[in-house]
């Protein structure tokens, strides 16, 4: 039996919060309790420097030290210019964004708490990501790109919000969304313009002491023009992409009965499933060739007060003989393959 587990997949475009038995309030709290927290204990006083980093790497660089700037298209650390830069955007457009910083995430983190930066994990960096507008803060929780090498030496990375435009997945999606979603929840984002405040702030730990922040590292504003009926399902740029080839009324319910069966979170409640798979993947005995299950994707969008979610599940079907897959035998993972916030706007 194939029952996949994943936990994040930058590949799919349209995913939500169903409800794990070991489900918290908030989606991401799942990976904050992945990191191995212990209580603190007294710290080495005598750090050792910080780790040699890429430093600035050209005038652009320089001239936005601690920033983050906002482009209409993605462009490399080589490639970006002044022109490039832009601050007006309206909703559904492609976003992109660079952060450049001092130092790299973790020469940043040691030194803002008298570290040693040998001894902070690189594999474990990730970033909050705030976002302030008309005075509410969100806070959001990104999982950066690259390897634990780069967060050691990178003083630049790049992100996106929307992409349409078919370039290269880069993280900050998820945060805009988680940030869309709370926002609009909240009554804000109605159609019109608002200035937007993003600043990022990288995390870590020592195994068996505990985690360390940084202060912000880089921030910066955009204004973001809402037009009306922006939060609606079908705006593919914000709501994702609607039913796949394998996708049908029928597998839907039975998916959305499913999610409902299962599902622990009481802050949201599953109301939809959209079958967004494009084809089904077939599970073969090793040895005999012959099917023992086929799975294909499905979203199941959930709403809640204070947020909605557009998670994605695999789901599955057992093979019953003959060609055929059973019907009455159809499940879905327990845990999201994917997890996504979503506008609520955007569940119809």
């Amino acid at each position: 039996m194939m029952r996949k587990t994943l936990f994040l997949s930058m590949a799919l475009t349209s995913i939500v919060l169903g409800a794990a038995a070991d489900a918290q309030r908030d989606p991401r709290e799942r990976f904050q309790r992945a990191l191995p927290i212990a209580k603190p204990k007294p710290l080495n006083q005598t750090a050792s420097g910080p780790i040699q980093d890429q430093g600035v790497h050209n005038a652009v660089h320089a001239a936005h030290q601690n920033q983050i700037v906002f482009t209409r298209k993605d462009l490399g650390i080589g490639a970006i210019t002044e022109s490039d830069i832009v601050t007006d955007f309206t909703l559904g457009q492609p976003m992109f964004f660079r952060v450049f910083t001092e130092r790299s995430a973790i020469n940043a983190i040691a030194a803002a708490n008298n570290l040693n930066a040998r001894d902070l994990s690189s594999h474990a960096v990730k970033y909050t990501a705030r976002f302030t507008i008309d005075g509410h803060i969100f806070e959001t929780s990104m999982f950066p790109w690259g390897n634990p090498q780069d967060h050691e030496t990178w003083t630049t990375w790049r992100g996106q919000f929307v992409n349409t435009i078919g370039a290269q997945r880069t993280p900050g999606t998820d945060v805009f969304m988680e940030m869309l979603s709370k926002a609009t929840a909240a009554g804000l984002l109605k159609p019109g313009k608002y200035s937007v405040k993003m600043e990022v702030i990288p995390q870590s730990f020592i195994q068996n002491v505990g985690d360390f922040k940084s202060g912000v590292v880089a921030a910066g504003t955009f204004n973001l023009t809402v037009p009306a009926g922006a939060f609606q399902p079908s705006n593919t740029a914000i709501c994702g992409t609607g039913r796949g080839g394998a996708g049908s009324a029928a597998l839907e319910a039975r998916a959305l009965s499913e999610a409902k069966r299962i599902s622990r979170n009481p802050d949201v409640t599953p109301v939809r499933a959209i079958g967004i798979g494009d084809s089904w993947d077939v599970e073969r005995n090793e040895i005999t060739g012959i099917p023992t299950e086929r799975e294909t994707t499905v979203a199941i969008l959930a709403r809640g007060a204070k947020y909605c979610t557009a998670n994605v599940h695999y789901f599955y079907e057992d093979y019953m003989g003959g060609g055929t897959f059973g019907t009455s035998t159809a499940s879905i993972s327990i845990n999201p393959a994917s997890l996504r916030y979503i506008p609520c706007g955007c569940l119809g």
